[in-house]
């Protein structure tokens, strides 16, 4: 198929210029510094917007700050998995519970 649909197809199906191998040390350098660039814009964003909500957070609540950072984290990672299982609760009480015994 002409290397259609597969991840860089130049580097797998055309040998011409370079080995897979060739390949993937030419590429390596430039992967890892877009990964690093990702990681590092991460990083800032969760200090600019998340971190200073989760303080004001804390404050009110009066929880300490380590025990606001697990407890409000793991409340913000399970929220969409909870309103996904509201849901599907509401949407049929008969069968609803079935829907949410997967996650």
């Amino acid at each position: 198929n002409d290397g259609e649909g597969i991840f860089l197809s130049n580097a797998f199906c055309n040998n011409e210029r370079f080995s897979p191998m060739g390949w993937c040390m030419l590429l390596s350098p430039v992967l890892l510094l877009w990964l690093l660039l990702l990681f590092r814009m991460l990083g800032s964003t969760a200090e600019d917007y998340f971190a200073p909500s989760l303080e004001m957070f804390s404050l009110k609540l009066g929880l300490p700050p380590r025990f606001a950072g697990v407890s409000l984290l793991a409340v913000g990672n399970g929220a969409p998995d909870l309103s996904a299982s509201v849901n599907a609760i509401v949407a049929d009480p008969n069968k609803g519970y079935r829907l949410i015994l997967g996650s």
